[in-house]
This record gives structure tokens, C-alpha cells and sequence, in this order.
């Protein structure tokens, strides 16, 4: 530090004066007050053994209604399994139709069975004949 210009700070005071100088007047940051947890609406921890399995129950038998009118009304879980057999459909129905995108669809298998050089062409003849069928088509019927 310059000790010419400016004369050094001995006290946490001084210091503190210094950065509030710095700073100016105005808070650098807004404190964000602090949002309420989630929490259970339900304490399990207080209940039974006979209650919580109770409680369990009724909330799996809820969440299978839940999946079941969902897949009624023509749509399902939106989760890793159900996107990885939608985009399989996708491309079954690509291969099957011969549609933009189906030479794409192509590249990528030779790549993956880049030591089975007909399971490529195999898997096409078979999305063309039907004998690979798509697992969502029915839904996606029903939404249609």
C-alpha cells in the first residue's frame, strides 16, 4: 500500500470506514428473505405402524388411479423409461415408413452395430413388416 497517498488503517473502525466509502450508501446485495419449507402435511413420524401402513396404502392406491386415468385419457408418465420408448416408436415408424429422418435413423444403428453389418438392415425389413411393433401407438391413437 502507497502510505504517501493514504494513511494505513490501524482499527477495524478505520477499516470498516474504508469499505463503506468504497461501497457508498446503497447495499451491494438484497438480502432475499428466507421462504417456509415444504413440509408434510402429515407427520409419519408420529404415527403407528398400523397408521403409516395405512397411509401408505391409500397414497400408492391414489397414485395408481392417478396412472391409470392418465393412461385413459390417453397420455402416461412422463419419466426415463417412457421417453426412451417413445423415441424408439419414433424411429420404428420412421424406419417403417421410409420418412425424413429415417436415413439418420440408419446411420445411428450402423454405428451401434458397427460389427453386425446387416442387424441395420434386419431391423428396418422387420419395422416395415410389422414385427417390430411400437409399444406407445395405442396412446398416441387415442390422443389423436
Amino acid at each position: 500500500m502507497n502510505t504517501e497517498i493514504e494513511e494505513p488503517a490501524t482499527s477495524v473502525e478505520d477499516q470498516l470506514g474504508l469499505l463503506k466509502e468504497l461501497l457508498g450508501d446503497e447495499p451491494v446485495v438484497e438480502i432475499q428473505p428466507r421462504t417456509t419449507v415444504k413440509r408434510n402435511k402429515v407427520a409419519t413420524s408420529d404415527m403407528t405402524d398400523a397408521e403409516f401402513r395405512a397411509y401408505k396404502a391409500r397414497k400408492q392406491a391414489e397414485r395408481r388411479a392417478s396412472l391409470k386415468a392418465r393412461e385413459l385419457s390417453g397420455s402416461v408418465k412422463f419419466d426415463a423409461v417412457s421417453t426412451r420408448e417413445a423415441l424408439a416408436d419414433a424411429a420404428l415408424l420412421l424406419l417403417a415408413t421410409g420418412g425424413p429422418g429415417a436415413d439418420a435413423v440408419m446411420s445411428y444403428l450402423s454405428k451401434i452395430y458397427h460389427d453386425q453389418v446387416g442387424a441395420p438392415l434386419t431391423i428396418r425389413s422387420r419395422a416395415k413388416s410389422g414385427k417390430l411393433k411400437p409399444k406407445l401407438l395405442h396412446i398416441a391413437r387415442k390422443s389423436s
